[in-house]
């Protein structure tokens, strides 16, 4: 960088981070860690877990909507799709003689 001698402003300095800010960092991944548990029953789920579009995991017999009370509603995306989709035609009026 700059030799003081031939320097009269110092070189800027960069904050080092501190050790609380670094542990801080290592608990952040122990906390946002997906536990692979259903949501109904906790019973363990590994790899066949079933993300709902609730949000949440559960397991084969609590996968199906009816089995867990899902509060997703499903006819109402269901229908905002096909609104989406499906654009409302308007035919021209028909000039009468």
């Amino acid at each position: 960088m700059c030799c003081p001698h031939f320097c009269s402003v110092p070189p800027p300095t960069t904050p080092e981070p501190t050790a609380q800010a670094s542990s801080d960092g290592d608990q952040t991944p122990d906390k946002s860690k997906k536990k692979n548990r259903c949501f109904t029953c906790r019973k363990k789920v590994g790899l066949t877990g079933f993300d709902c579009r609730c949000g949440n995991l559960f397991c084969a017999i609590h996968r199906y909507s009816d089995k867990h009370d899902c509060p997703y509603d499903y006819r109402g995306a269901a229908a905002a799709r096909i609104r989406k989709e499906n654009p409302i035609v308007v035919a021209e009026k028909i000039q009468k003689l």
